[in-house]
């Protein structure tokens, strides 16, 4: 069985989750979306992003749409993941899976969001500290540092494991 992982990242969650992917199941192809575009030869699509507003990227929704026949299984970071609900990122990305296809599920973790975007956070916070989403985006700043970590990464094996692939 051929696998391919295949990651668009926007902050570099998506590629740590990827290079994680890779180690568990030991020297698969791995394609940058940003840079190359996925063969159609694989049997197994390892799908990994980020999302910001539970919104599937549209690269991603592409290469959904053209999996018909195939087994997928989705990783998504996001940096808001204290807010955002795996039931709703879900929801969001079924349209997109092909009616026929092996969809195996979605595993979903914090990432971490880029220190400029604390910058901005900040910036707000100084002008207006009672400036209730810039209060809410800290503190999902504060929950996403240093993810994805040792604990997400032994969910992320357990959901390859008990994806039977």
């Amino acid at each position: 069985m051929e696998y391919q992982i295949a990651y668009l990242d926007i902050y570099g969650n998506a590629g740590i989750l990827a290079e994680e992917i890779n180690g568990i199941l030991h020297g698969v192809e791995l394609v940058n979306l940003s840079k190359q575009e996925i063969s159609d030869d694989a049997d197994v699509y390892l799908l990994v992003f980020e999302i910001t507003q539970n919104a599937i990227p549209l690269k991603i929704m592409d290469i959904l749409e053209n999996l018909e026949g195939k087994t997928i299984l989705c990783f998504v970071a996001c940096g808001m993941a204290l807010f955002e609900k795996k039931e709703n990122v879900e929801h969001n990305l079924l349209p997109f899976l092909p009616d026929e296809c092996d969809y195996r599920g979605l595993f979903f973790c914090p990432g971490q969001i880029p220190s400029s975007v604390m910058d901005t956070i900040q910036e707000a916070l100084d002008e207006n500290p009672e400036n209730k989403q810039a209060q809410a985006m800290l503190e999902a700043f504060q929950h996403a540092k240093n993810h994805p970590d040792a604990e997400d990464f032994r969910e992320l094996r357990r959901f390859i494991q008990e994806s039977g692939i």
